[in-house]
């Protein structure tokens, strides 16, 4: 019977060893069905080819508006527009619009699709997890830990909702990801310069997408020169080494610096005021606010950044590897340090902007990566048996399954719970455009929308530019007069609602949804 049982265990462990084998040899295969597999039970193939809706519809049609104006407005790329004209004539900047420019170039072959910007974005932030998994892969020696600590971090509900969408706030953490392992390949082969030059390519393409991450490459090329002046301790000889990456640092630099001057320049220069190009810091606002958002950051939005079970894990891990910091990598050491004092940096500069939107916390994510990684490499290594072992990696499986399971549901109640008092404006006027256009009301004319939350929503919906009237207030009603002499054309009032006002008012079109007026 023993001789059996040995038997059998043999057989077993022969099983696994080639069930193993098989994985390593096709690890990147594996990585990208595996992903393939949680995308399919996240619901993105039907996510893929919805219309904007749900948390942020205001921010996902501001970048619909971009793409859509270097569609039908003509592609000017360093003329970017929306479709309030609340600036001269809706020309506004946020981030480098690279995204958006490519988007509308394929609209120019393949027609309107939205799903074209969620289809760019998830295919960056795909990229950029295998390059987390490949890079965790050469810093932990082990594709089983390499893909579980993946797929933990991808489990987060807000990059998950921002990865199938139209924010650019994903997509720089695609690139930054990519970057990293490209820097990583570079400091492990330093003849091999193409390397770094992919490495801050990335990096640069990150950073304009989202000024604040480069954090990153600020990390990378300070952990650089502290590596080098380390191990040769002359400063002389370290600038020398690295005269590559500091160029390739200084060009990244400057050519971020001089979009977002551009940006602001742009901005002031067209009126506008409406997209921010600039910190919003923890001094700005004064203490009862200060609490309201550090509530919002640990309660509202905390549970959609992870699950509370993957927060607790991550912490259990980080503050356990503190005590054997000295058994850590020196490299992964050093950047753990850059880039944890760099997020906590950008935490305070743009700290307001955290009550109202959860993306930023996107930003965060590599940081926390480093940071994980960094304790449980100084865990492996004191206690090695025992994270050889295969029921410490089946811990690390079962927790990213349940906080991808946990991250799943959450999305899922994001979609249903869809159309709040911003994303309402979405389901009014679906179908408008089609109104609109079946009245012969030339593409040219300016319309108002009354009422609608959002600066570009219902604009957009319509492929109209105009202005939009908030709500029913005597305040916002002011503005009525002020945008017909502005050029108005068309009054869309949404609802029950009527002109507000005295004018001459002709009714052109009335459903259930809204009414259209002409403005004589």
């Amino acid at each position: 019977m023993q001789v059996r049982n040995i038997s059998k265990k043999a057989e077993l462990e022969s099983g696994l060893k080639k069930i193993r084998d098989i994985i390593v040899r096709h690890r990147n295969i594996f990585f990208f069905l595996l992903l393939l597999v949680t995308y399919y039970f996240l619901g993105y193939f039907q996510i893929l080819f919805l219309r904007p809706q749900g948390i942020h519809f205001i921010r996902q049609t501001d970048s619909l508006s971009f793409v859509l104006n270097y569609y039908k407005n003509g592609m000017h790329f360093f003329e970017p527009q929306v479709f309030n004209l609340y600036s001269e004539n809706g020309k506004a900047a946020c981030e480098f619009p690279i995204l958006y420019y490519i988007t509308a170039l394929l609209y120019k072959v393949l027609g309107e699709r939205e799903f074209i910007l969620r289809f760019i974005t998830v295919t960056i932030v795909s990229f950029g997890v295998f390059s987390l998994f490949k890079l965790l892969s050469r810093l932990l020696n082990d594709i089983a830990y390499a893909l579980t600590i993946t797929f933990l971090f991808l489990s987060s509900t807000v990059l998950l909702y921002y990865t199938n969408n139209f924010l650019p706030d994903a997509s720089a953490l695609g690139f930054t990801l990519i970057g990293w392992y490209f820097f990583y390949r570079y400091y492990l082969e330093k003849s091999k310069k193409k390397f770094i030059l992919l490495s801050f390519l990335f990096f640069t393409l990150s950073s304009l997408l989202k000024v604040t991450h480069f954090l990153y490459p600020v990390a990378a090329i300070l952990t650089l020169f502290i590596l080098d002046f380390v191990d040769k301790t002359d400063i002389k000889q370290t600038f020398r080494r690295n005269s590559l990456p500091l160029t390739l640092f200084t060009i990244s630099l400057f050519i971020v610096v001089s979009w977002n001057i551009y940006a602001i320049h742009y901005n002031k220069v067209n009126n506008d005021i409406y997209f921010l190009v600039s910190s919003r810091p923890l001094w700005s606002i004064d203490k009862t606010h200060i609490s309201e958002t550090w509530n919002f950051v640990t309660h509202s939005w905390y549970s959609s950044y992870y699950s509370v079970d993957v927060f607790h894990f991550l912490y259990a891990v980080i503050i356990a590897g503190l005590f054997f910091m000295k058994k850590s990598n020196k490299f992964i050491l050093i950047v753990t340090f850059f880039t944890t004092a760099g997020t906590i940096i950008y935490f305070v500069l743009f700290f307001v902007q955290f009550k109202d939107h959860d993306y930023y916390f996107i930003t965060i994510i590599p940081a926390l990566i480093f940071l994980f990684t960094n304790s449980f490499i100084a865990l492996k290594a004191r206690f090695t048996k025992m994270f050889n072992s295969v029921i410490m990696k089946l811990i690390f499986v079962i927790i990213a399954v349940v906080g991808m399971s946990y991250a799943g549901q959450k999305l899922k109640e994001r979609y249903k719970n869809k159309d709040d008092k911003f994303a309402a404006i979405g389901v009014v006027l679906s179908d408008a455009k089609k109104q609109i256009d079946s009245l012969n009301i030339p593409k040219s004319s300016k319309f108002i929308i009354y009422t609608d939350k959002t600066k570009n929503g219902g604009l957009y919906f319509i492929e109209h530019k105009g202005w939009n009237i908030p709500d029913t207030s005597a305040k916002s009603v002011k503005k009525l007069n002020i945008y017909i002499s502005n050029g108005a054309d068309y009054l869309l009032c949404t609802g029950n609602n009527k002109p507000p006002i005295e004018n001459n008012f002709k009714i052109i079109f009335k459903s259930g949804k809204f009414s259209i007026y002409k403005i004589k």
